[in-house]
């Protein structure tokens, strides 16, 4: 029986080329920044923020033609007359009045996906309603209005923030990282698994 060791050099990240620090910022990136993690933080967002606790998220973010993001989902009563984080929004130049007015009528907004991409306008933004008159469809159409443009405002940021989150991270922060889980690498930027490797002490 033979025993074979293999000897390879090891380079923190401040060593590497430039060409090998955007490897292993791509490597840790495709690794770290999941897309399921980034869902969940955008709902967070959207419960933190907004109190919006029925919306979720599709979105595609290759850097291809078709990209984007988009909601789906349902807004449900409460989250739009019993949340002042929402009213504000929802009820944007809309007197009391007239709220109450609709209260009964206005059961929730749903939102439908409709398409196989992902964009913010591949979803139909439409109310739940009971039977309104001519006066309150129109101030639900004035909510609805108001609904859509915070909407595509939303998935705007969200999809730039996506494209920060899968594609983008500063030397000072990959450096930070680095230092703090000890990370070592190969001259071509590739993470070095360090539990396979003993290291010789000079």
């Amino acid at each position: 029986m033979k025993t074979l060791v293999k000897e390879i050099t090891a380079y923190q990240y401040e060593e590497l080329s430039e060409c090998a620090k955007k490897k292993a910022k791509e490597n840790y990136l495709a690794k770290e920044h999941l897309p399921e993690f980034f869902s969940e933080d955008l709902g967070e967002n959207l419960k933190e923020w907004f109190g919006l606790y029925y919306l979720k998220t599709y979105f595609s973010l290759s850097c291809c033609q078709g990209d984007g993001l988009c909601l789906y989902g349902r807004i449900e009563h409460s989250e739009l007359f019993d949340n002042d984080k929402f009213k504000k929004i929802a009820f944007k130049g809309i007197h009391y009045k007239q709220i109450q007015s609709v209260y009964d009528e206005l059961q929730g907004i749903d939102f439908i996906h409709r398409s196989r991409y992902y964009s913010a306008n591949t979803v139909n933004i439409e109310s739940c309603e009971n039977n309104p008159s001519n006066k309150q469809a129109a101030i639900i159409e004035k909510i609805i209005s108001n609904v859509k443009s915070w909407y595509f405002s939303f998935c705007e940021e969200w999809e730039k923030n996506g494209y920060n989150y899968f594609y983008e991270i500063s030397d000072k922060e990959m450096e930070h990282i680095c230092y703090e889980d000890e990370y070592l690498f190969t001259q071509d930027g590739h993470l070095i698994d360090k539990d396979k490797y003993k290291e010789l002490v000079a």
